[in-house]
């Protein structure tokens, strides 16, 4: 069995290697014809011969002109090149990265030999010189390719160049899971909230689990700990139920914090996540290692949203644009955490957020918290359910496909905004506007 090259459905896969290497043969073999876009190709286009390199600038106009408009409607892409030179890679990487595209490398590292026999045998020649110049550019290029921002990077040699296959996979984000499902807003450390919603839907204690008898699955929308009275016996609950199959889970922006502190880069110690960090030093210190590596581990399996029920919902701490959705990248993982941001931030340090779901579009149900409103309420075929309890409001969860949504109180206030803030008003869930609330 030879190598398997996987390639998520959304990517730009990028072949590299020196004439005669056989990039050609393997794109050919593996992908369809409409999926491969040939700069050699390019030539004959617009110039009616592929071996006139005076028209090579041009030629990659239209090169990286046609994978820009296919990576822009979401088809998979092969860019058949050389690709030898640092500058060609970084503008592939970067039109990946415009269309939050994977981007995939393979590497053809074959024989010097071997390429110029191949060179032989093929009705166009490149002369020796410029296969002896290839080799040295993909020497230099090995030497620091596993630096470059690829996100899977595979090098071939002859004999796997030939038994290697190429598998088209889902990306990671997408799950064969169609409910049904108890999606739950942002606990931040309402633990005794919580246990009261889990009851309400139906859930029973088990051991050190939550489990529903007709097998429902709940959905954590992330931000488990910071600000309430029970931050860690909530992280505990979450990750028991996803550790015994009963749970899903993705993180949100305080989560991301937590995994920061535990990977001990420098952070700065607000916003609620003081009362996470008292909690954990009154542990023991087996029981925090157990936590923190619990923690780590779930957060470290977890993606930044989830596709569910054959693309009819998706979950996701603070939102996801349209555009968005099947696609997987650092700017769509930021959006997944922090929302619509413009840049700007708030007196307390915070992002100023944007209303992404007022211009939202798409087919699949987005489901998410992050930024407390008053009223869950469907928007756009959105939803928020955040609404604040941590801050005196209540604790939502939306049953899916019910899209029945259930509540608890909150038992106290437990953290108001002038604890974000010097001298800004507690919230008030009760009054009638719906209006977003930054916390």
């Amino acid at each position: 069995m030879g190598k398997t090259i996987e390639v998520p459905k959304t990517s730009l896969v990028v072949l590299c290697g020196s004439a005669g290497c056989g990039k050609s043969s393997f794109a050919q073999r593996h992908f369809r014809p409409t999926q491969v876009v040939s700069s050699d190709y390019c030539r004959a286009l617009i110039a009616d011969d592929e071996e006139n390199m005076a028209v090579s600038h041009r030629a990659f106009k239209v090169f990286r002109l046609i994978i820009d408009q296919r990576l822009a409607l979401g088809r998979l892409t092969v860019a058949d090149s050389t690709a030898l030179t640092a500058r060609a890679r970084r503008e592939l990487i970067a039109l990946g990265r415009k269309h939050d595209f994977q981007l995939v490398l393979v590497v053809f590292d074959l024989p010097l030999q071997v390429c110029m026999a191949r060179n032989l045998s093929r009705a166009r020649k490149v002369p020796e010189g410029i296969i002896l110049s290839h080799r040295r550019m993909l020497d230099r290029a090995l030497e620091k390719i596993g630096e470059e921002d690829f996100d899977r990077i595979y090098i071939l040699s002859g004999e796997e160049k030939e038994s290697a296959r190429v598998k088209i996979v889902p990306l990671p984000v997408e799950m064969p899971l169609s409910g049904p499902f108890d999606i739950i807003g942002d606990v931040h450390g309402c633990c005794d909230e919580l246990e009261t919603l889990l009851e309400k839907l139906g859930y029973r204690r088990i051991d050190n689990s939550y489990s529903h008898p007709a097998g429902r699955t709940a959905i954590f929308l992330g931000d488990l700990g910071d600000r309430g009275p029970r931050c860690l016996d909530s992280i505990n609950l979450v990750m028991d139920m996803v550790s015994s199959g009963s749970a899903l889970y993705v993180p949100g922006n305080h989560c991301r914090k937590l995994h920061a502190y535990f990977t001990g880069r420098k952070i700065k110690v607000a916003h609620g996540l003081e009362k996470t960090l008292a909690e954990l030093n009154g542990i023991s210190p087996p029981e925090r290692e157990r936590l923190t590596g619990r923690f780590m581990e779930m957060y470290g399996g977890a993606q930044p949203y989830l596709i569910l029920d054959g693309g009819r919902l998706v979950v996701s701490h603070a939102g996801i644009r349209e555009n968005m959705i099947g696609r997987l990248s650092r700017r769509v993982r930021e959006f997944c955490l922090f929302g619509d941001t413009n840049g700007e931030v708030t007196g307390e340090g915070l992002p100023v957020r944007l209303d992404w779901a007022s211009r939202y579009r798409g087919k699949a149900l987005v489901v998410y918290g992050h930024t407390p409103v008053r009223e869950a309420e469907f928007r756009n075929n959105t939803i928020n359910i955040d609404q604040g309890c941590v801050m005196g409001g209540r604790l939502t969860a939306l049953r899916y496909p019910e899209r029945e949504i259930v509540q608890v109180e909150a038992g106290d206030v437990y953290y108001s905004r002038g604890e974000a803030g010097a001298g800004r008003p507690v919230y008030t869930p009760k009054a009638p506007e719906n209006t977003g609330i930054s916390p």
